[in-house]
Formats: C-alpha cells, sequence, structure tokens
C-alpha cells in the first residue's frame, strides 16, 4: 500500500510570486497611461448629475516584455498620433526611452516601449523649383472657344 504524496506547495511559490509581480506592473502602466491622459488632454469629460465624469482610452492587456508591450483602445474621433504624447510619459515611467504605435485592427493599437528611440527619418530633398507657373492665366484676348469673352 502507498501513501499519496502530499503536493508541494513551495514549487507555486515562485510562480505566484511571478503573478503578484506581472499584476502589480500592470495596474501601475494602468495608472501612468490614465494619469498621462488626462494630463495631455487625451480625455472626454462628461458632465451629469452626480458629478464630472473623465474617460480616458482603455488599455487592454500588458505584456512585462522585453519589450514592454501594451494595447489600447481609440475613443471615438481619435486617430493614433493622439496617444503619442501619454505613450511617452508611460515609456519614461517604465524605463523605457521611445515608442512605437502599431495598428493592430479596428480602433486597437499596440503600444511598444522602446529601449532606445527610433532613429529620425531623414528630411526630404528639396524640390526642385519651377521656372514657369504652374497654372497661367487665361486672359480674354487668349481665351477661345464657346466661352470666350471677345
Amino acid at each position: 500500500m502507498s501513501i499519496p504524496l502530499m503536493p508541494s506547495f513551495r514549487g507555486g511559490a515562485a510562480a505566484r510570486r511571478q503573478e503578484a509581480i506581472a499584476r502589480a506592473f500592470e495596474s501601475e502602466v494602468r495608472r501612468e497611461f490614465r494619469a498621462a491622459a488626462e494630463f495631455t488632454g487625451v480625455r472626454t469629460k462628461t458632465h451629469v448629475a452626480a458629478g464630472v465624469t473623465i474617460t480616458t482610452p482603455r488599455i487592454g492587456g500588458v505584456v512585462m516584455g522585453p519589450p514592454v508591450t501594451f494595447t489600447v483602445e481609440l475613443m471615438p474621433g481619435m486617430v493614433p498620433s493622439d496617444l503619442l504624447a501619454p505613450a511617452r510619459r508611460v515609456a519614461e515611467a517604465v524605463g523605457g526611452r521611445g515608442v512605437r504605435i502599431e495598428p493592430i485592427a479596428g480602433r486597437w493599437l499596440r503600444v511598444v516601449v522602446l529601449e532606445e528611440p527610433e532613429p529620425e527619418p531623414a528630411p526630404p530633398a528639396p524640390r526642385r523649383l519651377r521656372s514657369r507657373p504652374l497654372v497661367t492665366p487665361c486672359t480674354a484676348e487668349t481665351a477661345e472657344g464657346p466661352h470666350s469673352f471677345r
């Protein structure tokens, strides 16, 4: 007759500790993003009878990384470039130096916190100036056709 072994709870302690760290990190990123969105004006303010309700873009999920990534749902009327300022503030808060915003689907975006900022794109080459005007004026003497003014 064999005696059943008791399950070991020590092996799961490391996993539980890692999950607690991940949950704390996720709540910190959510708090930082909400504060940054309110500070930079990426929010809506609704006045109701009970007071004022402030709504910021919703964060879907956070991945600790590396690299740290989180998904954000745009609010109606927003464009992806509206999230640059709050995303940069979150990047600085978690130790990053830059951000990259990637569209996922519909109104959802993925924000990737970069260790090094992406290089700035090269400035466009100077355009050649034309020696003649793009639009030539039409005078009454040169106009011909059914709508001429002679």
